[in-house]
């Protein structure tokens, strides 16, 4: 190989290294940074939901055991590979025979899991974004979008424990409704049509930095 094609070659190798160590250096954040992972734990988690019950008023659901979690770009305020799933055996009400009707809605014996999973990337713009994925519910899963809003990122004043030695969290509140009907979701045998279609689901969480 003629001498001036190995200088080339070897410059254009140097170049490439001088940059590949300027990302490292220079630029540790901005340019080689991957998104940082957040969890959530049950005991930061709360998931509820609504329906309207005959017509005259919304009733309260509250999955005892539910945990999630995702990746998240501070710098451009980027979330991504966000995952949640909801124990819908631990369904509680404050009455308990709202509970045993809710049960056999979701029948949580046979569809033990409610999920959801969104993989794409999506930025928030004043502390707001819609989080576009599939929803799993009684054994169904469609196209689901839940509304999100960034309530903090940063230290949290909880330290030890569950928590990251430097306390770094983010609350997230999120929001979105589906039809029961198109889930394959019947009704109480003992009382047809007492449940509206619309459930409405209210997930809050303070996810921990991994």
């Amino acid at each position: 190989m003629h001498a001036s094609v190995v200088f080339s070659s070897m410059r254009a190798v140097f170049s490439f290294l001088c940059a590949f160590f300027s990302c490292l250096f220079i630029f540790p954040s901005a340019v080689c940074a991957e998104p940082a992972k957040y969890y959530a734990p049950p005991q930061q988690f709360s998931a509820a939901f609504q329906i309207m019950d005959m017509g005259f008023s919304n009733i309260f659901g509250l999955f005892q055991s539910a945990t999630g979690g995702f990746s998240y770009d501070g710098e451009e305020k980027k979330i991504s590979r966000v995952r949640i799933a909801i124990d819908a055996g631990s369904l509680m009400t404050a009455n308990p025979g709202d509970r045993r009707a809710l049960i056999s809605l979701f029948e949580a014996g046979k569809f033990p899991e409610i999920t959801f999973m969104a993989a794409s990337e999506t930025a928030f713009k004043d502390g707001k974004a819609e989080i576009n994925g599939t929803l799993n519910v009684h054994g169904v899963a469609k196209p689901f979008k839940l509304e999100a809003t960034l309530n903090h990122a940063g230290k949290s004043p909880r330290g030890g424990g569950l928590w990251s030695s430097d306390g770094q969290a983010i609350g997230l509140s999120l929001r979105g409704s589906f039809k029961r009907s198109e889930f394959g979701m019947g009704d109480e045998p003992e009382m047809p049509g007492r449940f509206g279609d619309t459930v409405t689901l209210m997930l809050e969480m303070q996810a921990i930095r991994q």
